[in-house]
């Protein structure tokens, strides 16, 4: 999700500042929040894992992006921990088949004592077709295929699933499992959002506007779970955010960039234009848009308002993001993610997402400003 490769030096700073945890704490109450962990290398991610557990954090997830496959730290921060659920956050159904998938989070599933949510996405077109070179098609289908053969595969039986994507013949996962591991959906679309409802444990959710939750993403669970015939009782249904908390309202200036990426980032989803848009900003957004394909990034940060870093991100003081959380669950939202981001930063999402010539506008990587952004959040949100 973030930059396809880390600055000159960045690799040694971790080891300047962690140091691996051995030691299990008792957490303290949970606070009802996940932290997502990216754009860390491994080693400082299990530790903030660690620290998540202890300041009362819901759930750590591990992204596979560039930095670190998802499972090797997420396992390693499972052995550290022993009440944070441990999340995938998330890995593409094309990075793997179904049955490496399967083994690979049922061996997850056996580590950590049952903790794993193993989330799912099917990522943009570029990371499937450019990086795994796979064919990039029919994403539902594609998804409602690997789902399927997962939840067969957890609950033991012979599996032989002829689907329209994804396929498997005569596999059996031999592995005694505390209970099967949750799934949840990456989902934006309602047409993705209806499948969480109708088949998965769960959804994660990005950049989704208050609005948006209201008017798209809660009533597609609801037809989902219709489809189905079954309650949404149960059912974790989550949004994860771009975060910059801070000890003042510093945090809606420094959180700008986070606001252009995503509104831009329609490559990855259209989905996040829309939520701009049922919140108020299409037209703001629309202005940011044209300004980016000009190559004019500069300007298009100055397009963005303190109004709606407000509207679309958790950024600010920790009053003000408690007071958005808590907005979010009366919504019908069970659960709210934080991705603490490097204040002023912005970067392309993908190849592409920017004009090539204005790369050069692009502020410098702030790894220690990111690590700030880890250590505020974890610390000012702690329950």
């Amino acid at each position: 999700m973030l930059r396809t490769r880390l600055p000159e030096g960045h690799r040694a700073e971790p080891r300047l500042i962690f140091t691996p945890a051995r030691i299990r704490f008792a957490p303290v109450d949970d606070n009802g929040l996940g932290l997502f962990l990216t754009a860390l290398p491994a080693e400082p991610a299990i530790e903030f894992a660690g620290r998540a557990e202890v300041a009362g954090f819901r759930s750590a997830w591990f992204p596979e992006i560039t930095f670190a496959d998802s499972f090797g730290p997420a396992t390693a921060a499972a052995r550290q921990t022993s009440r944070v659920a441990i999340g995938t956050g998330v890995v593409g159904v094309w990075s793997r088949s179904a049955v490496t998938m399967a083994l690979q989070a049922a061996t997850l599933q056996q580590l950590s004592g049952g903790r794993l949510l193993l989330g799912l996405g099917v990522q943009a077109r570029g990371y499937v077709e450019g990086w795994h070179g796979q064919r990039y098609e029919k994403p539902v289908t594609a998804m409602r295929d690997f789902v399927s053969i997962l939840t067969a595969a957890f609950q033991g039986g012979l599996v032989n699933y002829e689907g329209q994507v994804f396929s498997v013949r005569n596999f059996h996962l031999d592995m005694e499992l505390p209970q099967p591991p949750k799934i949840y959906l990456a989902a934006n679309g309602p047409r993705m959002v209806e499948l969480a409802g109708e088949l998965a444990d769960g959804m994660v959710g990005w950049f989704q506007s208050l609005e948006y939750v209201r008017e798209v993403t809660i009533p597609a669970l609801r037809r989902g779970a219709e489809r189905s015939g079954r309650s949404l009782n149960g059912f974790d249904a989550t949004v994860g955010f771009p975060a910059v908390v801070t000890r003042d309202d510093s945090g809606l200036e420094l959180a700008k960039g986070q606001v252009l990426m995503y509104a831009t980032a329609l490559g990855s989803s259209p989905a996040y234009l829309e939520s701009a848009r049922a919140a108020g900003f299409g037209g703001e957004a629309e202005a940011i848009g044209e300004r980016v394909r000009a190559g004019d990034l500069r300007g298009a940060l100055a397009e963005v308002s303190e109004e709606m870093v407000a509207a679309l991100l958790m950024a600010g003081s920790a009053e003000r993001v408690r007071d958005r959380i808590e907005r979010y669950r009366a919504a019908g939202l069970t659960g709210v993610h934080l991705l603490p981001s490097p204040p002023g930063a912005f970067y392309p999402l993908y190849e592409g997402h920017f004009p090539v010539e204005s790369l050069a506008q692009l502020p410098e990587f702030d790894y220690p400003g990111l690590v700030k952004s880890f250590d505020e959040a974890i610390t000012l949100l702690g329950a």
